[in-house]
């Protein structure tokens, strides 16, 4: 579960690929390179700023632990709300041993926020900033070569507000390998009717998404299958689903332009 126009606040920001500390770089282990994007599935609110001072990838070899591999040490801020409907945006980016990775973390600082209705508040994120937030997927990094992995991050699904109001961040996210990443792409009509738009595997909900001001959505990051895909339109229109869409790894599928029904007919 997760337009065009939306922009990324990160986009002007250098990215800074760290050699990883502590590392064993002894002779016979070869080296590659992991990059990090990032995506966020939406939420109603209107922004969830990250402030990340720290990005690393967890080896592994023979199935042991090997430790963390430093990619990113900038500080940088995050707008998760700029990240939707297929924007993505380049995280982080470094030279590291090749082999078997099962994790990344994000060591966050103070600073984070939500901003709801116009108004800021504080986000606490428990053990971001001693442990840090880990997002578990095996990848493999090639000698020589490059693997990207893609994160989405949902924002709807992992901000809660406590019984005190405190607002509190316990983080969702999945992560895959861009090749075996699939999509589905399409649109809405009128466009300007407020539509969350779900993909389906019998009871699971694996991805959602709003459809943009201009009526497009994507929901991303789904393994290859069949999915059914729901429309949840606002009051006055009825939902719909368009089932049996076929997801192929690594490839978009575009199921074109789904007209909602209203309701009812207005009188002529």
């Amino acid at each position: 579960m997760t337009s065009q126009n939306y922009c990324c606040l990160l986009a002007a920001l250098a990215l800074i690929g760290a050699l990883g500390c502590g590392s064993d770089r002894s002779a016979g282990v070869g080296t590659g390179t992991v990059r990090l994007r990032l995506t966020d599935a939406p939420a109603d609110i209107d922004a969830v700023n990250l402030v990340v001072d720290q990005v690393s990838v967890h080896r592994l070899s023979d199935g042991e632990d090997e430790g963390w591999e430093v990619i990113r040490t900038d500080d940088f801020t995050v707008d998760l709300l700029t990240l939707r409907n297929g924007v993505f945006v380049d995280f982080a980016e470094g030279v590291v041993p090749s082999g078997t990775y099962n994790q990344v973390r994000l060591l966050l600082n103070s600073g984070s926020s939500i901003v709801i209705d116009g108004e800021t508040h504080p986000l606490t994120v428990p053990s971001g900033m001693q442990s840090g937030y880990k997002i578990h997927g095996e990848f493999e990094v090639p000698d020589g070569g490059e693997v990207v992995l893609l994160l989405d991050f949902d924002a709807e699904r992992s901000v809660h507000q406590t019984g005190n109001g405190r607002w509190m961040l316990r983080p969702t996210c999945k992560a895959m390998v861009d090749h075996t990443a699939g999509s589905i792409a399409g649109s809405v009509e009128p466009a300007t009717v407020e539509t969350r738009v779900y993909a389906l595997s019998g009871a699971d909900t694996l991805g959602h998404t709003i459809a943009g001001e201009d009526g497009r959505f994507v929901l991303g990051l789904l393994g290859a299958g069949t999915y059914d895909v729901a429309f949840d339109p606002a009051p006055g229109w009825r939902d719909t689903t368009r089932a049996g869409i076929g997801v192929s790894a690594g490839a978009t599928t575009d199921i074109g332009v789904t007209v909602l029904t209203p309701e009812s007919t207005p009188p002529q």
